[in-house]
């Protein structure tokens, strides 16, 4: 193992700036982690936040609790909210934990990744299920935010009374830029194509993708 390691050092030596690169590289994603981690924990704290061990975040993170309501993390959960941090994609926004009424939930289980997730939770419960992987700028909400109709209402009336559950299986993986909307439920270990919206449930054990996204086939 050290010899393997020796020589990716040599083989590096050998080019002075692919050397610096791969110093900062590994020093951005030490200060990263130590710094966005450090920030992650005091706001936990202050806010009444549930963070488990071994909870990793890279970069800025959003967080905020109404009274009463629930954010709850569970073990082993890597957080990035930044761009250089991100292998996949720029990270449009950080990581957002926002919950809005006293009956609100935010549950993400044990062995999550999330990449610049924002994840708001009005007055139901959003769950995230183990070992499931979120893509860069993903957004998840239980709430429409305005009633579609009539037009009017739609500045002065919340429709809170429209607000669903959003229930996110285990190992389920979520591409780039999706959009999980209220009242749906995706299923064990199913995939989620990116730039999908889906607007209902989605079985386990698929893939899945389009604008409303539909099962497009079984996986083995």
């Amino acid at each position: 193992m050290m010899n393997k390691r020796l020589m990716k050092i040599f083989d590096l030596l050998i080019n002075p700036t692919d050397l610096l690169s791969y110093i900062y590289t590994i020093l951005q994603k030490v200060f990263s982690g130590l710094t966005g981690t450090f920030m992650l924990r005091i706001k936990a704290f202050i806010f009444g936040i549930k963070v488990g061990r071994k909870v990793v975040c890279y970069g800025p993170i959003s967080l905020m609790r109404a009274p009463k309501s629930v954010i709850a993390m569970g073990s082993n959960i890597q957080i990035v909210s930044s761009s250089q941090r991100s292998t996949t994609s720029a990270i449009f926004a950080p990581t957002k934990l926002r919950t809005l009424t006293k009956t609100a939930k935010i549950i993400i289980e044990d062995n999550v990744g999330i990449n610049g997730t924002s994840i708001v939770a009005r007055s139901k419960t959003i769950l995230i299920g183990k070992g499931t992987i979120i893509a860069p700028n993903v957004l998840i909400m239980d709430l429409d935010g305005h009633p579609i109709w009539p037009p009017e209402d739609r500045i002065h009336n919340p429709a809170i009374e429209n607000d669903r559950d959003v229930i996110i299986g285990k190992n389920v993986w979520i591409g780039n830029r999706c959009v999980i909307l209220k009242g749906t439920n995706i299923g064990d270990n199913s995939v989620i194509a990116a730039g999908s919206v889906v607007t209902k449930d989605i079985p386990a054990n698929v893939l899945a993708g389009g604008t409303p996204a539909k099962v497009i086939r079984n996986l083995p």
